[in-house]
């Protein structure tokens, strides 16, 4: 029989939560330019900016506010800040107004930063040691479901119009009747005091916090040379959606682009559940399957990679056409490839974007698992997810800088389009760089600091300690 207060019990409703709002979301997002045509990528490089900045400072607090009010509250106003979002493009398309576009993606930041660090906390502070892989591919699976599933809705809707430029009003609507119901969902969660495993213990001790302690735990993590270790890798983990979502969008037809995004999230399921149960492994200590993890990791980034930058030879910006009397890009200077017209050009981008999918789930999912092997305290797992959230986010709002600029596949109209050089080039060097320092940073973390076991201080001492800190404020 299921409990609802079993801890993998609560991380499935967790993945449920996220299949319906981001998990939709990713199915735009992975279309390109969220559903736009190709014309206007500038928009979604402007939304996507504006995300990511609020979203990354809204995530550095987000942890403190999951400590003081629990995360069903900040799932459920979150989830519901993803509704707006897809309403604000389903706008666009009828009143074109740039303006409605960016405060929805502002209020999507804010609640994005809280839906994401509920998530992060719940899934690495609830599993025991030898399960956090588990509890990772089993919601990573779920989630990723959202991102196959919600790119059968203009799939289907548009399969027989391949010519169609964006996404339809229809897949607008269906994206917001799935994400409102998704936020939903948030009320099947239970407290966290109330979660317990099946030997009745409890998940975790609830420590009532204040906003000063939470303060100076949050800014604690920017001296824990762990954390900062793993800056360079958290930092590059959404850079790559930037790039990879926007090839996507400029070389393939709206059914081939929903297609593709389709089975990059289908990749990140296989991934997922392939990956974690490596690095479950019981048959290895978990220091030797955080080592074996790293490697395998590096050597398919490698292979992908290379396959990645091989592609990037064929097409993007070195040429300019006037449209309205201003320099725009040139849409000779990229494919339009569609699946069904022309299958024997598609076959190898289709086969690079999947194993785009793969590569993005191995490296977040190792990121997630290496800090939840730091960690059993779901209150610390709340800040490690904030603060991975915003350093993430910090990549997401640099990256369409990169790729607006001369040297981006996808330069901005007027002087960056003019002076473009390289076809995009240099883009993909600066994200093939990001993703090795990454790698390289997450090393003395994988070599040093994973332990066969967690050693953390006991509830009692932290008790102590945070009543002796909060005396000393209230006397100051």
């Amino acid at each position: 029989m299921v409990r609802l207060a079993d801890p993998l019990t609560q991380v499935i409703i967790l993945g449920f939560i996220c299949f319906c709002c981001p998990g939709m979301f990713n199915a735009l997002n992975g279309t390109g330019s969220y559903g736009l045509s190709a014309k206007d990528t500038d928009v979604g490089n402007r939304a996507g900016t504006a995300l990511s900045c609020v979203f990354a400072f809204s995530s550095l607090f987000a942890g403190a506010l999951f400590n003081l009010f629990g995360h069903r509250v900040l799932l459920i106003l979150g989830g519901l800040t993803y509704v707006l979002y897809v309403g604000s493009f389903l706008a666009y398309h009828y009143i074109e107004s740039i303006v409605f576009v960016v405060i929805a993606s502002c209020l999507l930041g804010v609640g994005a930063g809280w839906l994401w660090c509920a998530q992060g906390a719940v899934m690495m502070g609830y599993p025991a040691e030898g399960d956090k892989g588990k509890y990772f591919s089993l919601f990573w699976a779920i989630f990723n479901c959202g991102g196959v599933l919600g790119n059968l809705i203009p799939l289907g809707l548009q399969w027989n119009d391949p010519t169609a430029g964006g996404a339809s009003t229809g897949s607008y609507v269906g994206y917001m009747v799935v994400m409102t119901l998704g936020s939903l969902i948030s009320v099947f969660l239970l407290p966290t005091a109330k979660v317990t495993r099946k030997d009745g213990s409890a998940v975790v001790k609830v420590r009532y916090s204040s906003p000063i302690l939470e303060l100076k735990a949050v800014l604690g993590l920017f001296g824990d040379w762990r954390m900062l270790c793993l800056v360079p890798m958290f930092f590059t983990s959404n850079w790559i959606y930037t790039y990879q979502f926007t090839m996507n969008s400029t070389n393939f037809t709206q059914r081939t682009r929903s297609m593709n995004s389709m089975f990059y999230w289908f990749a990140q399921i296989l991934a997922s559940i392939a990956f974690g149960a490596f690095l479950d492994r019981a048959q290895w200590s978990r220091s030797t399957r955080a080592r074996y993890g790293l490697i395998l990791m590096t050597v398919m980034l490698i292979a992908i990679w290379i396959g990645g930058i091989i592609w990037q030879t064929t097409f993007g910006p070195k040429s300019y056409i006037i449209s309205d009397g201003e320099p725009v890009k040139n849409p000779a200077d990229y494919h339009m490839i569609d699946l069904v017209e022309d299958t024997h050009e598609y076959m190898g981008p289709f086969f690079l974007y999947f194993f785009y999918g793969v590569a993005d789930a191995m490296y977040q999912g190792y990121s997630y698992w290496l800090m939840g092997a730091l960690t059993n305290d779901t209150n610390q797992a709340a800040r490690f997810a904030g603060f991975y959230k915003f350093v993430q986010n910090l990549g997401g709002v640099l990256a369409p800088v990169v790729q607006t600029s001369t040297i981006g596949i996808a330069p901005s109209d007027g002087y960056n389009i003019v002076h473009a050089h390289g076809k995009g080039m240099g883009e993909i060097i600066i994200a093939v760089v990001l993703v090795f320092v990454g790698v390289l940073g997450a090393v003395p973390v994988a070599f040093k600091a994973v332990k066969d076991h967690t050693v953390e201080e006991t509830e009692d001492v932290v008790d102590q300690k945070q009543e002796a800190v909060y005396e000393e404020d209230v006397k100051a």
